[in-house]
């Protein structure tokens, strides 16, 4: 799917320097996301080389939402995200992967990180694309997990599905926990890296 993207002719070609293989990715999901023309034309040119994305995968990845989010801790079955903006209206998720452990690919929970979240095989799960933004310091942890109790509270804990996208609220009902700073994070380091000139050739390869 995001090779059809970097084929794309609207999508902004690297031109120099070494590209993180990962942050091509990366760049090609937000890409998509923010043009949903391109993401139609991608969908298109899969039906047209016969190679059509299934039901299932096409569903997730049009209820596809990137940002940044707070990954707050794991259960034995799920990571929990919650909105880095907290505000009366508290929702939380239950997150899982698509392959690779989460905490495996950051290290450690209690951060604020960048990816995308979509509902798929009848739940929520990370793309797969991590970036990492800040560590929480203990008090935003602690003031993070009473907003988690109020989204339970609340019936907004969601595990199967996202909930419908509301308007960012107001700046007298919004707010982030201000206790202890966060601390910023190196991000998540790309596997690979490639040639911009080959940047794209690389990508079609995997």
């Amino acid at each position: 799917m995001l090779v059809e993207v970097v084929a794309h002719p609207s999508f902004p070609k690297p031109q120099s320097g070494e590209v993180p293989y990962l942050a091509l990715l990366t760049q090609a999901r937000d890409w998509m996301l923010e043009h949903p023309q391109v993401l139609q034309d991608a969908l298109a040119a899969l039906c047209q080389a016969h190679e059509p994305l299934p039901d299932d995968v096409q569903s997730a990845v049009t209820s596809m939402r990137a940002g940044r989010w707070v990954y707050l801790r794991d259960t034995a079955h799920y990571s929990i995200f919650l909105p880095i903006t907290v505000h009366e209206d508290a929702q939380a998720y239950a997150v899982k992967s698509l392959t690779t452990r989460l905490r495996d690919m950051t290290g450690c929970s209690g951060l604020v990180l960048q990816t995308a979240l979509m509902e798929y095989a009848g739940g929520i799960v990370t793309d797969g694309l991590v970036g990492t933004v800040a560590y929480l310091g203990p008090g935003y942890r602690e003031s993070y997990g009473e907003y988690l109790a109020k989204a339970k509270a609340q019936g907004q804990f969601y595990q199967t599905r996202l909930p419908a996208e509301t308007h960012a609220p107001s700046p007298g009902q919004a707010s982030k926990p201000s206790r202890s700073p966060a601390t910023k994070a190196p991000s998540v380091k790309a596997v690979k890296t490639v040639k911009a000139a080959k940047a794209v050739k690389a990508v079609k390869k995997s």
